[in-house]
């Protein structure tokens, strides 16, 4: 695997938003389904936003685009992590832990302090992965999102080196 990291360019969004419905059919039927739905969430206009803002990244193997994930800042000196995809085929490969080791760089070049997540109770697998790369669980919080069976997230963070 040649995995590389980069800035999407606006030119990556149909790329991005065929990764973001490849996943969601995948969770379709999964019960730790964050509530990721296709077409509705997410979707290119999230995508769009995170460009904008200057936040959305991209991960390819060759010239095969196989992961995508956004980063925010926050309050407290963090960088937020949004929206973690990997192609349903390419899971447990590593790539995740790629694209988290990645963004804990890209926050430490910022000056931030920690990266911050928020993550479904229900979802598991993200909640391994994320502990497994050194995610501490800081709190459970309702961030809003009730109406889609989704009533309560855990805050992950991972302090960075200063």
């Amino acid at each position: 695997m040649n995995l590389m990291i980069e800035k999407a360019r606006p030119q990556d969004l149909e790329a991005i938003t065929a990764l973001y419905g490849a996943v969601c059919g995948y969770l379709a039927d999964k019960p730790y389904n964050p509530g990721w739905r296709r077409d509705i969430f997410p979707a290119r206009e999230d995508a769009e936003q995170y460009l904008a803002a200057d936040g959305l990244y991209i991960a390819r193997d060759g010239e095969e685009a196989v992961a995508t994930l956004a980063l925010t800042p926050e309050t407290g000196g963090a960088l937020c992590i949004h929206e973690v995809a990997v192609r349903p085929d390419r899971q447990r490969q590593g790539i995740s832990t790629a694209m988290l080791d990645f963004a804990a760089k890209e926050a430490a070049q910022r000056g931030a302090r920690s990266l911050r997540l928020y993550v479904w109770e229900g979802n598991a697998p993200a909640i391994r992965a994320y502990e497994k790369n050194g995610f501490a669980r800081m709190g459970k919080e309702d961030i809003g999102l009730g109406e889609f069976g989704l009533d309560w997230f855990y805050r992950y963070e991972k302090r960075l080196e200063g």
